[in-house]
């Protein structure tokens, strides 16, 4: 063989692995990290629940696009880019700002956004944390921890798993769970009365759909004296905030609200 024929072999064999890598930081447009590093250096020194509430706070007023992340390379699963700061929908709003909010410094952005979407950070759609309830939480219960209230009621629910990863020829089984909720009217009642002390807490609202109970996730900003805030990329347009109870009079497509605590293992 002769030796340009070896180079041209070798750098067609370079190509597609070059193609088929994940990206990294390295790969982020220059917007992207511009952005990304300027909201990590604005974000306030201290523990991770005051850095997640400036975070999220930073984002306010950003537009809503339904799902703008992907895993930046069809050979995983959506070419979409792995992180975006400029559009938000609900999750990546809540992992974004989580994500903002962890990172040891800005060039540890992505890699933890990774740790959040992904199971074990694995960056492929199989293992990106699709279902909410049965995925996203469990798998971050170190981030996330339900919190349980008076009144609260248990409902059994079937997640479609099966149908939803055969899309992409992934074999996942059918899970069944039993979802705890604050029903949506006691919700309203509960969070329409002044706060009683200030912090943040995270919230899934459970729909009415068969196979898909928490249709939508966002913060609920509590600050003593007031009524709770609902902060939240909203299909209206932009990420928002807006009085919980006045959104839940609204929204009668939920039945209940799931809450939860973050940094459950944080001295508070």
């Amino acid at each position: 063989m002769s030796t340009m024929r070896l180079f041209s072999i070798l750098g067609l064999i370079l190509s597609q692995v070059s193609l088929s890598a994940p990206r990294t930081e390295a790969a982020l447009s220059d917007t992207t990290k511009a952005l990304a590093i300027g909201l990590w250096k604005a974000l306030p020194k201290g523990d991770p629940t005051t850095r997640l509430e400036a975070a999220s706070r930073a984002l306010v007023g950003r537009p809503y696009l339904l799902g703008p992340l992907g895993e930046g390379d069809s050979s995983l699963g959506e070419p979409k880019p792995r992180l975006r700061l400029d559009v938000f929908d609900c999750v990546t709003f809540l992992e974004t700002s989580l994500a903002l909010s962890l990172a040891k410094d800005s060039n540890a952005i992505l890699s933890t956004l990774d740790s959040i979407r992904y199971l074990n950070g694995k960056v492929e759609w199989k293992s990106r944390n699709h279902f909410t309830e049965g995925e996203w939480l469990p798998r971050n219960h170190r981030l996330a921890r339900l919190v349980a209230f008076p009144g609260d009621t248990v409902e059994r629910r079937t997640l479609y798993r099966k149908a939803f990863y055969a899309k992409h020829t992934v074999d996942v089984a059918d899970t069944v769970m039993d979802l705890r909720m604050t029903p949506r009217l006691v919700a309203i009642e509960r969070w329409s009365r002044p706060a009683d002390t200030t912090r943040m807490r995270g919230v899934g609202l459970v729909g009415k759909v068969l196979g898909y109970p928490i249709l939508h996730t966002g913060f609920l900003v509590e600050r003593k004296g007031q009524p709770a805030l609902f902060r939240h990329a909203s299909q209206a347009g932009t990420v928002r905030e807006q009085p919980f109870a006045d959104y839940l009079r609204e929204k009668t497509k939920f039945v209940g609200v799931m809450v939860w605590d973050w940094f459950p293992s944080e001295p508070k």
